[in-house]
């Protein structure tokens, strides 16, 4: 049996979608001249007959009044969306418009029993048409986003997926009650893939990776080789945190063949405060490093006959042991050397910044320090006058000195020698 067809659109505005479903005129007459054959809804006043039923004809405008005054109420009423629009089709199976009337009736009791159960705390409209090209009796249910309290109806609520489930499950609930016919739902008979068991989950992948550990970690004896060995293979072991705690990954394909990167920790837990172990995660302790050594070292322990062979090789895995410490400390001192270095570089830099900036402050301050002199001068010319008049007196006498000398050193001269003397210059 074909199931019915549901989709779900957000609508801005109540109105539009209101007065398309009551307000037009029938789309196909083949089958009913009349638009709506049965309507309903929920927590809204809606127009009845003389006799008390509920009408076929409604107002679109009515409706989205009510509508918008539970918008009125909302935290944010200028909310972008304001209802939802959501439309049922059933399958020829389901119900085959042989007795248009009476199915109409129930397909809108079970439209309305559904709505009852997972969106009764909001406003809503239920209108049954078989006007649409394919023939087939539709339910349109428009649903207001925000409850009659103001409050907003969660948008993870009219989710295609969600919707469908819950739908599906109301029919297999009800469906026979209202219709006396029996309702299978074909999904769960669909055959399985027949790739099912080619496609790898993360279960089965972790289960596969376990496997191939528990054998490589047989065919080697140290750390080295064991991660040499699964790199050969597409595994990768990749350490965080200060603990260098191991994560394996590899790429492989999903169900379409995409490459997919799948990633899980060797062991890991996670404790409260007080040291309670709340989750356990990964392959397990024996997948740890720790686990590991443990187990190679427990397997040389269990070795009582030591052949000369089997004894020259542990002290092959011993040396390499200690290599690969000597290799960590190495590694380890080169990186705190490059850290001093790049800390050294940046104290002579930020040294030199300091010694830029003061040399700029002092040749601003004597910058500063000449113009208030040139100023100063500009200001009173008097003293300046009085500095260049004592200046050229300094000069005069310093002249008449000198000349006075060089007569002094002439005439000691003639009556030393008798002769006339020149100045030597």
């Amino acid at each position: 049996m074909k199931l019915a067809v549901l989709n779900s659109t957000a609508c801005q505005s109540s109105y539009g979608r209101l007065s398309y479903i009551f307000n037009q005129t029938a789309h196909n007459t083949i089958k009913t001249s009349h638009r709506v054959l049965a309507c309903s809804g929920t927590n809204i006043n809606m127009l009845h007959t003389p006799n008390g039923h509920l009408s076929t004809l409604q107002s679109g405008a009515y409706l989205e009044k009510q509508f918008h005054q539970s918008l009125r109420r909302a935290y944010n009423p200028k909310r972008k969306y304001q209802a939802q629009s959501i439309i049922i089709s059933f399958s020829n199976e389901e119900f085959d418009t042989s007795d248009l009337n009476k199915q109409a009736t129930q397909a809108l009791q079970l439209v309305q029993g559904y709505v009852y159960q997972h969106f009764g705390d909001a406003q809503s409209v239920s209108c049954v048409q078989c006007d649409g090209d394919g023939g087939k009796i539709h339910v349109h249910l428009l649903i207001n986003t925000v409850k009659t309290n103001g409050k907003t109806v969660p948008t993870n609520r009219f989710s295609v997926y969600r919707m469908r489930r819950d739908f599906n499950k109301y029919l297999e609930r009800n469906f026979q009650l209202v219709t006396g016919r029996k309702w299978s739902n074909s999904f769960n008979k669909a055959s399985p893939r027949k790739d099912a068991k080619e496609i790898i989950t993360r279960s089965s992948w972790e289960q596969q990776l376990k496997q191939t550990i528990d054998q490589v970690k047989q065919e080697v004896c140290n750390v080295i080789d064991f991660i040499n060995r699964l790199s050969t293979i597409g595994i990768q072991i990749k350490e965080r945190g200060k603990k260098k705690r191991w994560t394996y990954t590899q790429i492989i394909p999903d169900k379409n063949g995409k490459p997919k990167l799948h990633r899980v920790r060797a062991y890991y837990q996670r404790k409260d405060k007080a040291g309670h172990v709340l989750s356990t995660r990964g392959l397990g302790q024996a997948y740890t490093r720790q686990g590991l050594e443990d187990y190679w070292r427990q397997q040389l322990e269990k070795e009582q006959d030591i052949t000369p062979v089997q004894s020259h090789y542990r002290k092959e895995v011993k040396a390499n042991d200690r290599k690969d410490v000597q290799t960590e400390r190495e590694e380890l001192i080169k990186i705190r050397t490059l850290a001093r270095d790049a800390q050294a570089a940046a104290n002579q830099r930020q040294q030199r910044i300091r010694l830029n900036i003061q040399h700029i402050q002092t040749t601003e301050a004597e910058e500063r320090k000449q113009r208030n002199k040139s100023q100063a001068g500009s200001t009173n010319p008097r003293r300046g006058n009085q500095s260049r008049s004592k200046s050229i007196s300094q000069q005069r006498r310093l002249t008449a000195t000198t000349r006075r000398r060089i007569q002094e050193h002439q005439e000691r001269a003639k009556r030393t020698h008798g002769k006339d003397v020149g100045p030597n210059f």
